[in-house]
């Protein structure tokens, strides 16, 4: 089996897209054409092909959508028949993507296909070295190595392959994956437009990073992949799908869950039985606790989760004392709320503190935090 380019929209090409107000503008537009043009291609071939207006080459007042932007970076794939757009010395011929694909779309979980994606990925090229590191108390960190070739721009092949990882990932388990940051090496990108190529994400991103790296939340690791063929992945292309727009998907129980957990702590609930959450769902709780079982999930660990979280976004972004802290989350004794915060983060909260005090990327995440779910 091969995946195929999604089929061409008929229509004529118009100047809808260069009269875009938001999107990605036709500088990174040039950007992400720059492998192919040292290939020798012709930008408006590859332009028109897309259903895009060349005017919009190069040109910092026009743009194109989310939809057009997939048409783009699958049409320069398929002109160079290359992964990776032309950016690396070692070509990543398409075949070897579908090979890649059929390696882990039987996978049971995302955790298992991730892994089995990077393992293929290392063993396709020498240019691109990702790997997996886990953030203790956190989460899996996705570290991405590319090396470019020279007159390409890396920093746009960094966001368009974190793009492409984002949606395809949220595609395989049905749902928006719950990032819980990004960071990237390069500063961030200005438009003129004032577009935000960054915001789909919808996590804190940190520019001028020392690595390339996604960090996957622990509660995905475990969801269950609801895609499993080539065919379905082509039908996914032939969409349209706009890589602007959130991944589609209806909100999972862990999601639901969540938030009428934080609701409740809001009010003071600390430990609200599963009886009050599913009722507040509109279900059962036998029924919630088998619909979290198939996510991977389990209602105490997301409610353990959700209060360890905010205990440590405390102790990031904010000044408040240990002991207020413990009270403020609900515990009537500060030694319980010591022992309890180490069985979640492996260390005494005081100790947390110090340890991560001059973490900028934690401390930002903290206080990002702290603003949507901080206790009155």
């Amino acid at each position: 089996m091969k995946a195929g380019r999604a089929p061409q929209e008929r229509r004529r090409l118009t100047g809808k897209d260069r009269t875009l107000e938001h999107g990605l503008d036709g500088e990174a537009v040039a950007a992400l054409l720059g492998g192919a043009v040292l290939k020798g291609k012709e930008p408006d071939v590859i332009l028109r092909r897309a259903l895009i207006d060349p005017g919009v080459y190069a040109n910092p007042d026009a743009a194109i959508d989310g939809p057009s932007l997939v048409r783009l970076v699958r049409e320069i794939q398929f002109s160079l028949d290359d992964v990776y757009l032309g950016f690396m010395a070692q070509e990543c011929r398409m075949a070897l993507e579908t090979e890649r694909l059929l390696s882990f779309l039987n996978c049971a979980t995302f955790g298992e296909a991730l892994r089995v994606s990077i393992r293929f990925t290392n063993a396709m090229s020498t240019d691109v070295g990702p790997g997996i590191v886990e953030e203790h108390g956190a989460g899996l960190q996705h570290i991405c190595k590319y090396h470019t070739v020279p007159g390409v721009d890396r920093d746009i092949l960094v966001w368009i392959r974190f793009v492409w990882i984002y949606h395809l990932f949220s595609w395989l388990i049905g749902r928006p994956l719950a990032l819980r940051e990004v960071s990237v090496r390069a500063p961030r990108p200005l438009q003129r437009n004032g577009f935000d190529r960054f915001a789909l994400f919808s996590c804190p991103v940190r520019f001028e990073a020392p690595l390339d790296a996604l960090s996957y939340d622990f509660s995905d690791l475990t969801v269950r992949l609801v895609h499993g063929s080539i065919q379905e992945y082509d039908d996914y292309y032939a969409s349209a799908p706009d890589w602007f727009a959130a991944p589609a998907g209806e909100p999972s129980w862990r999601e639901r869950t969540q938030q009428v957990l934080i609701e409740l702590q809001k009010a003071g609930l600390w430990s609200a039985p599963i009886e009050v959450v599913a009722a507040r769902l509109r279900t059962r709780p036998r029924r919630l606790r088998h619909d979290l079982a198939l996510e991977g999930e389990s209602f105490l660990d997301i409610r353990t989760r959700l209060r360890g979280e905010l205990a440590s976004a405390y102790l990031l972004g904010s000044d408040t004392p240990v002991t207020a802290i413990g009270f403020a989350l609900g515990f009537s004794e500060p030694g319980s709320f010591s022992r309890n915060f180490f069985a979640w983060a492996g260390m005494a909260p005081s100790a947390y503190r110090a340890a991560y005090a001059n973490d900028a990327a934690k401390v930002a995440a903290a206080t990002a935090l702290l603003k949507t779910r901080r206790i009155a």
